[in-house]
């Protein structure tokens, strides 16, 4: 299982997908039915695709007519089909039950084979209960428009000066994307400009490879990466538009290319620039006259540079993180700190604004004295510095980035989110035994709750823990059962304390004291999550565990564990046989991708036997009698008898025509009829959610509008539906919002 947090990466590159409200059904233009034109096909797919982006920046009444358009464009096809149930689900994100009643409703009767069906159906109960529970909550008031935020601890007053709707809410915030023109009339975010007047944002120019932007100084101009190049465009300070053709100013090599730094009299540019890709110093390039002067030279890897406000200084980092100060003209860099990045120097050269572990702080130049800034909720982050360098400028997204819990039914059709709104944190998450809901961690990342979410609509709730310490315990998951929760103590330094009590899945509550049942254990080198770290047995009695690297069985109802393996390599990921009378585990020797050896042991202790000697990550899974262990191995996955004797193959990911790393396959589980495996595959930033029938072959791709990165898959009990988490922007406010704050206000000693 992939390392928490990890998919954020994916999002700082931009690498999101616009497919979370894309097409189910809908493939290539020959899907269309005879008599069709291709042109009739593409435009479709293009209308559709439209349609998702308004949907995603809920502009619900274009994003209709959009799906519309896709509807009247091809009518009996796929993705006509897959525009209704998305027209559907738009009038049900606005509020408009009876409309999207009315529309899944028409879907059923029209299409009752269709695999979209299950899920529709499911959309049917969840409107229906989310329309009695909107008669119940009444007409809530509007939250307060807030115009100014004040920091509690020193007063600092952040105030509201612009707001963008629509088209102007770009969503996601990076420094190294998004940037305000020094005269306050535009932003720029990336390629697109955004007037902060009435107009509409535009593209700055053509190029679609088009990065690294940066406006001069003198708003005249702006720099940007295109075409293995560094270009100059002129443009119009006051409404940012071209005002003539590009110019390739320098042919350009390094592989990473943040924006370039202006001379503060917009006549050079700062870059780092090498003989080949891997870049390496500080070089300025005269725009005039195309003249380089190289500022640094030395072995280590230099990048990011940032001209000071008075022309004077360039700041660098070294080797990744490490600042430096260097005169512009060369010289001897000086080293500032060990850890900063990213930096924006204040125009008028008196602050440096970084980054040092996600914290914002602000560096006086003067003296060297640091800061320590703690912006308020509700301002966003630090994008942009005003002209004279006394006032900070604060970007609110009207996005948020937030893990997601999403579920996709086995017969097909498309993904739908589970909890919106709630603030869940569910890359652990267990299905209750009936199907009908799942239970996942959520709230502040040291005060988890554990909400119940029914899948087919319905007011979710949190488990309540009824024993004195409730404020220091906290809960990890369910045993299969839904009968016991069991919860742990952090007790410092990578150790902790688990406790059980028995559950009440029907009252939502616990029902009786909770029990140590294991000390100190120390999850140390694993602490990756439930994944990695632990399995209840079947009969929810018994719990297999990792504690300092070998595996452990502890009683579910006291402090009574055995250590089970002894081997000085680090043992990881058990998993109980369906009869509770084995453990399989992975020997972890040092935390590679692939190629470890997977183990069975008695869960009494004893002899362990190998299985295999190179499965894939933990892609494993015993079989439903428990005679067998499939295993993912160098692109295949092979049945495995735990007798002896020869394995045999269950499918060829190569031959199926799965184009992925064969050792990115992850996920692999029985759905409980029996007949099928489910699995995932991963192509670096995307994943995929497969069937498989278990003898091999038939292959069916699940979730196929849902080209996001997912974090493990869970089969429910009844074979209905497979649920798994991903990371995505996701609409959280109407509207995006730019504040000011002075910086005098903001160093003023805390109250």
């Amino acid at each position: 299982m992939k390392k928490k947090g990890l998919v954020f990466l994916a999002a700082a590159l931009g690498l999101l997908s616009i497919w979370e409200f894309g097409p189910i059904n809908a493939g290539p233009v020959s899907q269309a039915s005879a008599g069709q034109s291709a042109e009739a096909g593409n435009l479709a797919e293009r209308q559709f695709v439209e349609a998702v982006t308004l949907l995603k920046q809920e502009n619900f009444s274009d994003a209709i007519a959009a799906y519309e358009k896709v509807i009247q464009l091809l009518p009996e096809s796929p993705i006509a089909q897959d525009a209704r149930y998305w027209i559907g689900q738009t009038y049900f994100r606005m509020g408009k039950y009876d409309e999207a009643l009315s529309v899944f409703k028409k879907l059923l009767k029209d299409q009752p084979g269709s695999s979209i069906v299950p899920v529709t159906r499911l959309m049917v109960s969840r409107v229906e209960k989310e329309k009695e529970s909107a008669k119940q909550r009444g007409k809530g008031s509007e939250a307060q428009d807030l115009k100014i935020i004040t920091d509690p601890d020193t007063g600092a007053k952040f105030t509201k000066i612009a707001e963008l709707t629509g088209k102007k809410a770009v969503g996601e915030l990076s420094q190294d994307h998004l940037s305000r023109s020094p005269n306050g009339k535009f932003l720029l975010y990336d390629n697109l400009v955004l007037p902060l007047d009435e107009n509409e944002p535009f593209k700055l120019v053509e190029s679609p490879d088009a990065n690294g932007f940066a406006c001069s100084p003198d708003d005249k101009k702006v720099a940007y990466y295109a075409d293995g190049a560094i270009w100059i465009v002129p443009i119009s300070p006051e409404t940012g538009r071209p005002t003539g053709n590009p110019k390739r100013v320098l042919d350009y090599l390094p592989k990473y290319r943040p924006a370039v730094s202006w001379s503060p009299d917009s006549k050079k540019i700062a870059l780092e620039w090498g003989k080949d890709e891997k870049g390496g110093d500080i070089w300025t390039l005269s725009i005039e006259d195309g003249v380089m002067k190289q500022i640094t030279d030395d072995p280590v890897w230099e990048a990011r540079p940032v001209w000071s406000g008075d022309g004077k200084t360039i700041a660098f980092n070294r080797g990744g993180r490490v600042l430096y100060f260097v005169p512009a003209e060369g010289g001897t860099p000086k080293k500032i700190m060990d850890n900063a990045r990213p930096y924006s120097w204040s125009p008028d050269g008196q602050w440096l604004l970084y980054q040092e572990v996600l914290k914002p702080r602000l560096y006086r130049t003067s003296d060297g004295h640091v800061f320590e800034i703690t912006p308020p909720e509700g301002v966003g982050e630090f994008f942009s510095w005003s002209p004279d360098g006394q006032t900070l400028f604060f970007y609110r997204s009207s996005y948020d980035y937030s893990p997601l819990a999403k579920v996709v039914s086995t017969q097909g059709g498309p993904c739908f989110q589970l909890g919106r709104g709630l603030p869940l944190w569910p890359y652990n998450h267990f299905w209750s035994p009936d199907s009908r809901m799942i239970m996942t961690s959520g709230g502040s990342l040291n005060d988890r709750d554990l909400f119940m979410i029914p899948i087919s609509g319905g007011q979710s709730a949190t488990i309540k823990l009824d024993f004195s310490d409730e404020n220091e315990i906290q809960p990890r998951s369910v045993s299969p059962d839904g009968k016991r929760l069991l919860m742990f103590i952090p007790q410092g330094k990578g150790k902790e304390d688990l406790y059980v009590a028995s559950l009440s899945l029907e009252e939502g509550r616990t029902t009786g004291p909770a029990v140590k049942v294991f000390s100190g254990r120390d999850k140390k080198p694993v602490g990756y999550g439930k994944i990695d770290e632990w399995d209840w047995a079947p009969d929810g009695k018994r719990l297999a565990l990792v504690h300092e690297g070998d595996i452990w069985v502890a009683s579910a109802e006291k402090d009574n564990s055995v250590r089970i393996t002894k081997d000085p390599a680090n043992e990881t990921f058990p998993v109980w046989s369906p009869d509770g009378k084995n453990i399989a585990f992975i020997e972890r020797k040092n935390i590679v991708r692939g190629g470890q050896p997977l183990y069975v042991v008695s869960s009494s202790g004893g002899e362990r036997q190998k299985i295999w000697a190179d499965c894939d990550k933990e892609g494993f899974t015993w079989s439903l009698d428990g005679k067998e262990i499939l295993v993912v191995s160098e692109g295949f996955i092979h049945a495995v008898p735990l007798s002896g004797g020869k394995s045999r193959l269950v499918l060829d990911l190569k031959k199926e025509g799965l184009k992925e790393d064969p050792k990115s396959v992850q996920g692999l589980c029985w759905i409980p009829d029996g007949k099928k495996l489910a699995f995932m595959t991963s192509d670096g930033w995307t994943n995929r959610v497969f069937l498989v029938s278990a003898t091999g072959g038939g292959l069916t791709e699940l979730a196929s509008d849902d080209r996001t990165m997912k974090d493990w898959i869970y089969p429910s009990p009844d074979g209905k539906w497979i649920s798994y988490v991903t990371e995505e922007w996701v609409k959280a406010r109407p509207s995006e919002t730019i504040w000011e704050v002075k910086v005098e206000d903001l160093i003023k000693e805390k109250k």
